[in-house]
């Protein structure tokens, strides 16, 4: 592969072209990011970055990733806010996404910038792996149905919850995640010292709930949630509804998600002096 920034009007089409690709937007619905805003985000100090074959003659572009400058409201601290970065589905296992990203990196620390923020859906098991484990970013908030409804084949006629993650790219996370050296959470010793399920996937693929007020709680999401949503969307809809109701609200009350397991168990904390909102 090679990944290169944008040059001019040609790329950015093409960059837009494999989001819409990746996204299943058509006409109606309009583009992700059109190739004008994806020159004038490069023009204001922005990040568009497009991964191509190299031994494909017509440099068929297919991955990009897209992130603005941004400014802390509270601290003023710069950050890239990385708003979009997708893989063509033929492409896809490949490392692509992971090269795109830690090139990412490479790109902000060059420039003096040491954090990148972004939003993922907390119930496509593969990205929450990719995030906090695979990089070693930090998920700090759950956001409501951030971007409203959105006309796409990946999100349409759902509520769009979303973890906020911050990746702090000098921190000893990241920089064990670079490595290799990112550690997953171990789930049996953490039911040992007293963790308990909350939520796991049931028999029948819907969401099947565990009251319990342990100060650590496991959360289990499925393996496809993007194949469970095309064959039903009933049991898409109830994970929808759980997530919210089980790591949304545990996150806004002020527990922490300390990480997640490669097969797709979040693990959360109560720190001191948090006391839990609700019998969940």
């Amino acid at each position: 592969m090679e990944l290169a920034d944008i040059d001019g009007p040609t790329d950015a089409w093409a960059a837009s072209k494999a989001f819409d690709r990746v996204w299943g937007r058509d006409a109606r619905a309009g583009a992700v990011l059109p190739g004008e805003a994806l020159v004038a985000l490069t023009h204001a100090g922005g990040q568009v970055t497009v991964a191509r074959r190299v031994d494909d003659p017509d440099g068929e572009v297919v991955g990009a990733t897209a992130g603005f400058l941004g400014r802390d409201h509270a601290t003023g601290q710069p950050f890239v806010h990385s708003h979009v970065t997708g893989v063509l589905a033929e492409a896809a296992g490949g490392g692509i996404g992971r090269a795109l990203k830690w090139y990412q990196r490479w790109w902000c620390l060059e420039r003096g910038i040491e954090q990148v923020r972004w939003t993922f859906d907390p119930l496509v098991r593969r990205n929450a792996v990719f995030n906090l484990l695979g990089l070693g970013a930090q998920a700090v908030a759950y956001e409501q149905d951030v971007y409203g409804a959105m006309a796409d084949a990946v999100n349409a006629g759902l509520p769009t919850d979303r973890l906020l993650v911050v990746w702090d790219l000098t921190s000893p996370r990241a920089r064990a995640a670079a490595e290799g050296r990112g550690a997953a959470p171990d789930l049996d010793g953490l039911r040992h010292a007293g963790a308990e399920t909350w939520l796991t996937v049931g028999d029948d693929d819907h969401p099947q709930l565990t009251p319990t007020h342990a100060s650590r709680r496991l959360v289990q999401i499925p393996p496809d949630i993007e194949r469970l949503r095309q064959r039903d969307r009933t049991a898409a809809a109830a994970w929808a509804d759980a997530i919210h109701a089980t790591l949304g609200a545990a996150v806004t009350g002020g527990e922490r998600i300390t990480g997640v397991t490669r097969d797709g168990w979040y693990v959360l904390a109560r720190p001191a002096g948090v006391t839990e909102l609700a019998d969940r």
